[in-house]
């Protein structure tokens, strides 16, 4: 059996990945909000800040959101009963983000995957008996 999955998808479906990794950088800054009640803000907003840039990138994606994910479910009782609902949304998302990966339309494509391969024609005193 031949199994396919494309690692870095492009077209429809590395747009939607690029708006689910947009979606999660700009819930890191609503997660640091609400931590910094708890830990000092000095250290939540720049950590939230370069979790929000890696995913914007896309750079190191499913690393990013699975510490992203942590973040937010440790975040997640310390919210009102809104704030736990739409934190859980984003735990979901940061997971399928870890799941799929970052798309084709990421620094992580770039550097592990989405290269073209132009074969040319073979010279003709190769392998030919002619």
């Amino acid at each position: 059996m031949i199994r396919y999955a494309c690692r870095y998808p492009d077209g429809a479906t590395g747009i939607a990945l690029l708006l689910l990794r947009l979606c999660c950088a700009c819930a890191a800054i609503g997660v640091a909000a609400i931590l910094a009640g708890t830990i000092e803000p000095g250290h939540a907003y720049p950590a939230a800040a370069l979790l929000g840039l890696l995913l914007a990138l896309g750079l190191l994606t499913r690393v990013t959101a699975l510490l992203l994910g942590t973040a937010v479910a440790v975040a997640l009782p310390m919210g009102s009963a809104v704030h736990q609902l739409l934190l859980a949304g984003v735990v979901g998302c940061c997971a399928a983000l870890a799941i799929l990966g970052a798309g084709a339309f990421s620094v992580d494509a770039r550097r592990h995957g989405r290269h073209v391969i132009q074969l040319g024609k073979r010279p003709h005193d190769r392998g030919d008996s002619d």
